[in-house]
């Protein structure tokens, strides 16, 4: 799958299908759990991401819900694991728009150091 998460978010399979996430919570915790793919993010901060310095109480099981959801959403192409205190999305970083753009500045800033193999390397 692809993610675009500078601006509006777009999921796209790897065929270039779009995937709508549901609801107004599915794609915040969707995007809060891409800025960190393929770690886990605890619970606790997906809840704050979520809901703000008061979340409601059953928060976590409404995260529970909110990551069912968002696994049916995904399913078959990623996943949503829950592992020790917190959930991951089962995806490198690479197809997240975001993580993609801060290797081209790491890339770019190779080369504007004079880095020319890494340079080189990239624009390969």
């Amino acid at each position: 799958m692809r993610f675009g998460i500078l601006g509006p978010l777009d999921i796209r399979t790897d065929d270039g299908t779009p995937v709508d996430p549901g609801g107004p919570r599915p794609p915040a915790l969707l995007t809060l759990l891409l800025l960190d793919a393929g770690r886990t993010v605890p619970a606790t901060r997906l809840i704050d991401g979520l809901y703000g310095s008061e979340p409601p109480a059953g928060a976590a099981n409404a995260l529970q819900s909110q990551i069912s959801r968002l696994r049916g959403r995904l399913a078959p192409h990623t996943a949503v694991e829950a592992g020790g205190a917190g959930y991951r999305l089962v995806a490198p970083p690479e197809p997240v728009d975001a993580h993609a753009f801060e290797r081209l500045c790491g890339d770019g800033a190779a080369l504007a150091a004079g880095d020319h193999a890494r340079a080189a390397t990239a624009l390969r």
